[in-house]
Parts: C-alpha cells; structure tokens; sequence
C-alpha cells in the first residue's frame, strides 16, 4: 500500500478504534451498570471487576487488549516499513481509549491497549513490563504494578531504541528510532492519567484490589487501567 494512504487510514482508524467504549459496552451487558459513575469512573478493566464482577472485567481486559493489538497488527501489514506510523498508532489507540469520542472522552488509563501495543511492537519491552504484574499481585494496588511496569516497558523501549543492546556475539538488540514517537508519549499519557493515584499513593489512602469482594456494582475508589 502507498505509504501516504497507509497513513490517511491507519491514523485516524487507530483512534476510533481506541475509543470503542468496551468497559462501557459490557458492563451495560452485565446489568446495566455504567462504570463512569462507580469507583475511579474509569471504564478500563480494574474497575470494572469493581462495578461489575470478575466476568466482565475479564472481557473487557481481553478486548481493550485486541484493541491496541490490532491498530499495530493493521499498521504493520499495511505498512510494514513505516516505522514512525508504527509508533504514531500505538499512540493514537492509547489516546483513543483514554479520552473516547464515542463515550464523552471520558475513558479509561490506557495500561491495557498500551501494553498489548507495547508487546507487538517490541516484544522485549514488553516482557520488561510483566515487572509491574508481579508487584500488582504482590501489594495488590494495581495503579502501582500498572505505573511501574508501564514505566519500566517504556524505558526498555526508548533504550533499545537508540543503543545497541548486545545478546550475543551475533545477535544486538535494536528497535527503530521512530518507535520512540509511541514511548515518550505514552509514559506522558499514563503518568498522567494516574495522577490521582499517584496523589494517593504518596498518602498512603490507596486502595488495595480485592478480588474476592469483586463481585458487583461498588463505588469504592478505584486504581488500574
């Protein structure tokens, strides 16, 4: 495909595909429940396990993840040798889940789609950000698994992005420079989209996920993706 197309359709489909209000959608499936107005108000998975039970929560998680795989999965198809579009979409997606045209631009935190984006673009990166899975299930507050291993994933990216990273004497790490379009961004985007976490977190008023009372609508603050 002509590369100027690739962009005039990747672009823009990355957005909207972003802003497909999926928390929204299955928790109107799972009893009508509108995750905007319970706990944090964000419609990423994490509350709705909070407003809607483990089901649902699982869904959405699932399908926000297709989301930002998918944009990156089109882009690399259509447009393989386009790196910079590359970087741009796995933005956009994120934009696009965190500030939705098609819900009131009122979303979710982009940990989900981001990660899966993170994971087709460079796959070392993210590894790196399963970091923040094991302290998520270790402290229970997944807004400070979902900071730090986005962070860490992020900065594997932007280094192996701009230095070679030797494995062995015939394989060196490297991801294109352009990717850092997707990077720095993103660590912007999710950093500020937690900022309310990151205030209670350095509070010590937090909460901690609790699975086992996950189980429906609640309006308990909230944390996560």
């Amino acid at each position: 495909m002509n590369e100027w197309l690739a962009w005039v359709i990747i672009a823009p489909a990355a957005y909207l595909i972003g802003s497909i209000p999926v928390g929204l959608i299955v928790c109107k499936m799972f009893g009508g429940v509108d995750p905007r107005e319970h706990g944090s108000g964000s419609m990423g998975a994490t509350n709705v396990l909070r407003t809607a039970g483990k089901k649902a929560a699982a869904l959405v998680f699932a399908l926000d993840l297709g989301k930002g795989a998918l944009v990156i999965a089109l882009s690399l198809i259509l447009a393989p040798e386009s790196f910079l579009l590359h970087g741009i979409a796995g933005t956009l997606v994120i934009l696009g889940h965190t500030w939705p045209v098609f819900a009131g631009f009122k979303g979710g935190k982009g940990i989900s789609p981001g990660w899966a984006a993170l994971v087709v673009l460079s796959p070392t990166a993210g590894v790196v950000t399963m970091i923040g899975l094991a302290i998520a299930l270790l402290t229970r507050y997944v807004s400070l698994g979902s900071i730090i291993g986005a962070s860490l994933g992020i900065l594997a990216l932007i280094v192996i992005a701009i230095v070679d990273v030797p494995i062995t004497d015939s394989f060196v790490l490297r991801e294109p420079i352009e990717y850092l379009a997707f990077a720095i961004p993103t660590v912007v985007v999710i950093l500020f989209s937690h900022r309310e976490n990151i205030a209670r977190l350095r509070k010590g008023t937090e909460n901690r996920l609790d699975i086992n009372a996950a189980e429906g609508p609640s309006t308990s603050s909230g944390q996560g993706a």
